[in-house]
C-alpha cells in the first residue's frame, strides 16, 4: 500500500506491507522542513530533513530486536500517527542553528 502523508512541513512517502504476523513494514523517505529552536539561542528556524526510513510496526508489547528495522510498537497502524511521533522527534533533538553553529566553530580556532 503506498503512503503519503504531510504534517508539518514534512511528508512520509514510501510502501507499506502487511505481514502473515499481523506486523507492519514501511520502507520510503521522510522529507520536507520542520520549524526547530535551536538550544543555544532559542530562534525558531526550519531543519531540512532528507531521510530514508524502514519501521517495523508491532503490536505491544514487542520483546525482541531487529537490526534492519526501527521498532514502532502501535495497537493500530496509522501512517500519520507514526509522522506526528518522527516531527515531534526531531523538535525535541539537540538543533543549533547556522549562526550558533558558526560561533562554536570559531572558538574552535
Amino acid at each position: 500500500m503506498e503512503i503519503n502523508k504531510s504534517f508539518q512541513g514534512l511528508s512520509l512517502i514510501g510502501e507499506s506491507q502487511k505481514l502473515k504476523d499481523g506486523t507492519f513494514i514501511i520502507k520510503g523517505k521522510l522529507q520536507g522542513n520542520v520549524e526547530v529552536e535551536c538550544v543555544k539561542c532559542l530562534k525558531v528556524f526550519e531543519k531540512n530533513i532528507e531521510e530514508e526510513i524502514k519501521f517495523k510496526i508491532v503490536k505491544p508489547p514487542y520483546k525482541g530486536f531487529d537490526e534492519e528495522y526501527d521498532i514502532i510498537e502501535m495497537e493500530k497502524f496509522e501512517p500519520l500517527e507514526i509522522l506526528k511521533s518522527e516531527v515531534e522527534l526531531i523538535k525535541s533533538d539537540y538543533n543549533i542553528c547556522k549562526e550558533c553553529e558558526q560561533k562554536e566553530f570559531n572558538k574552535e580556532f
